[in-house]
C-alpha cells in the first residue's frame, strides 16, 4: 500500500513538473531577451554618451579658437589705431611741410649761389692742384665749372638736383684733405718747362719731383708759385709717389709745410660742420706726416 502511494505521489509530481516546464522556459526566454534589449540599450547610450563628449570636446575647440580670435582682433585693432594715429601725425606734419614749400623755394635758389660762390672762392684760393680722370682732364676743375652751368644753363634739372650735385661737390673737396695723389704735369722749372710727377699731402702741401728725380720742389702759397726744395726732400717725395700709386706700402713721410690760413683750411659747408683746418708750425721746417694711398 505504501509503494503504491509512494509512486501515485512521484506521478503527481511529474504531471506537474510537466505542467510547469513551458511556463518556467518562456519565463527564462523572457528574461533572456529582456537582458540582452537592456544591453543593446546601454551600448546604445554608451554611444551617445560618446557622441556628446565628442561635439563638446569640438565645441570646447571651437570656443577657445574664437577667443584666439577675438584677442587677435583686438590686439590688430590696438595696432592699427596706433598707425592711425601716426599717419595722422605723418599727414598733420607733411601738410605743415607742405605750408612751406613756396617759402623752402624761394629761399633755396638764393642758398645755392652762394654755396657755389663760396665753393668757387674757395677753389680759387685752394693749392692748384689737379685731379685728373681717365681721359686725363681735369675732373676737379671742370666739377667746379659745371656748377654755374647748373644753375643757369639746365632749366631741364630739378633745385633738389642741383642741390645734390652742389653736395656732392663740397664732399669731393672735403675729401681731398684727407687723400694724397700724384699726377704727371708740365711746369716752369728754373725757366724752363719740365714734366714733373706733382704730389699732393691731402691740403697740406703739394710738391714735385722731376721724372729724372734731379729736382723737388713745392707750390708756395704766399707767392702762389713753385719754390725748389733742398734735395733732403726727394727721397720722401718719391716715396710718397710710389705709395700714390699703390706701389708701395704706406709710410711716415716729412712734408714742407707753412701755417695754413684758417679761412681756406677747408672749404665752407652751410649748415654743416666743417673739418677742422689744420695748422703747422710758421717756418718752413720738414714735419712728420702720416700718408695712406687714395
Amino acid at each position: 500500500m505504501k509503494r503504491l502511494l509512494m509512486m501515485t505521489g512521484a506521478l503527481c509530481v511529474g504531471i506537474a513538473l510537466a505542467a510547469t516546464a513551458p511556463i518556467a522556459l518562456a519565463q527564462l526566454n523572457t528574461a533572456i531577451q529582456t537582458g540582452e534589449q537592456a544591453t543593446r540599450q546601454a551600448a546604445s547610450t554608451q554611444a551617445r554618451i560618446n557622441q556628446l563628449d565628442d561635439e563638446r570636446s569640438q565645441a570646447v575647440r571651437e570656443y577657445r579658437g574664437v577667443l584666439q580670435r577675438v584677442d587677435a582682433a583686438k590686439l590688430l585693432e590696438l595696432q592699427n589705431s596706433r598707425l592711425v594715429q601716426s599717419q595722422r601725425a605723418e599727414i598733420a606734419s607733411a601738410q605743415e611741410q607742405l605750408g612751406r614749400v613756396d617759402e623752402i623755394v624761394l629761399q633755396m635758389t638764393p642758398m645755392m649761389y652762394d654755396m657755389i660762390a663760396a665753393l668757387q672762392e674757395f677753389y680759387a684760393a685752394d693749392l692748384p692742384f689737379k685731379k685728373l680722370n681717365d681721359l686725363g682732364e681735369d675732373e676737379r676743375a671742370n666739377r667746379i665749372a659745371r656748377l654755374a652751368e647748373l644753375m643757369e644753363q639746365r632749366a631741364d634739372i630739378t633745385d633738389d638736383e642741383r642741390y645734390r650735385q652742389i653736395v656732392e661737390a663740397y664732399q669731393a673737396e672735403m675729401d681731398y684733405g684727407r687723400t694724397i695723389d700724384t699726377y704727371s704735369d708740365t711746369i716752369e722749372v728754373d725757366g724752363e718747362t719740365k714734366t714733373v710727377n706733382v704730389f699732393r699731402y691731402g691740403r697740406v702741401s703739394m710738391t714735385y719731383l722731376t721724372d729724372d728725380g734731379a729736382i723737388a720742389g713745392v707750390w708756395n702759397r704766399d707767392t702762389k708759385a713753385w719754390e725748389r726744395l733742398p734735395n733732403s726732400y726727394r727721397s720722401d717725395i718719391r716715396s710718397g709717389i710710389n705709395m700714390a700709386k699703390q706701389i708701395a706700402a704706406p709710410a711716415i713721410l716729412f712734408a714742407p709745410l707753412r701755417k695754413l690760413d684758417i679761412g681756406s683750411a677747408m672749404p665752407p659747408v652751410p649748415a654743416a660742420p666743417a673739418a677742422a683746418p689744420v695748422e703747422a708750425p710758421a717756418a718752413e721746417t720738414p714735419a712728420a706726416a702720416p700718408a695712406a694711398p687714395q
